[in-house]
């Protein structure tokens, strides 16, 4: 049934030929602009886009800078958008659709992380469609944000399009798969992240106090 399902799927990839990359570039800005991640996460997306480059219908080396570009341009509109309301944003009429738990959550996360949730939230599709709008509402800093959005869509929409292409025969199976992904390379970063903080921290420590040992 899901050979027959992703047939389907290619074989209206292949109808819509240079459509599909605008339909890629509008998924990825739309789920950083208009929090369309909640219910669609662009991911799916990508995996179908990537499968259909395995048909020779698309082109990866073309997919790949369209998907980073919409994934950037997307979040620094969620960005603006946030920056505009303010605290208002989330008593709009989209902010109302979404759970207070998710706000709370998403608050709490670029609180705690600050500029890395940016790159960190990219790889979990409620962080990804809630946080760049938060980033301006708190009125970061626009360049640190782009720095995270920017590094983050330069893994993210690569590997998805590249697990597509590499998985085409199953994707509901691989589709499990960029979920779990995202949760576990979100984990091994924020590990990696605190480990070069703590030892940052230890060598200026270190430096210090041979300084102060030199002084005396």
């Amino acid at each position: 049934m899901i050979s027959t399902f992703v047939s389907h799927i290619l074989d209206l990839v292949a109808a819509a030929g240079p459509w599909v990359y605008v339909i890629v570039a509008v998924a990825a800005i739309a789920e950083g602009a208009a929090f369309v991640g909640l219910v669609f996460p662009a991911e799916t997306t990508l995996i179908v886009a990537g499968a259909a480059t395995a048909t020779g219908h698309l082109k990866l080396s073309i997919l790949i800078p369209i998907a980073i570009l919409g994934a950037i341009i997307g979040d620094s509109t969620g960005y603006e958008i946030g920056r505009i309301l303010g605290p208002r944003l989330r008593t709009s009429k989209p902010g109302r659709r979404v759970s207070e738990e998710h706000w709370n959550k998403a608050e709490e996360f670029l609180h705690k992380h600050g500029p890395w949730a940016v790159f960190l939230g990219r790889f979990v599709a409620v962080m990804r469609a809630l946080v760049p709008a938060i980033a301006g509402t708190m009125r970061m800093k626009y360049g640190r944000f782009l720095l995270g959005n920017a590094l983050g869509a330069a893994i993210w929409a690569p590997a998805a399009l590249i697990i597509g292409r590499i998985a085409s025969d199953n994707l509901a199976k691989v589709e499990k798969i960029i979920s779990r992904m995202g949760y576990s390379f979100f984990a091994l970063l924020i590990l990696v992240v605190t480990f070069l903080i703590i030892r940052r921290r230890r060598k200026h420590a270190k430096e210090r106090q041979q300084s102060t040992d030199q002084n005396e």
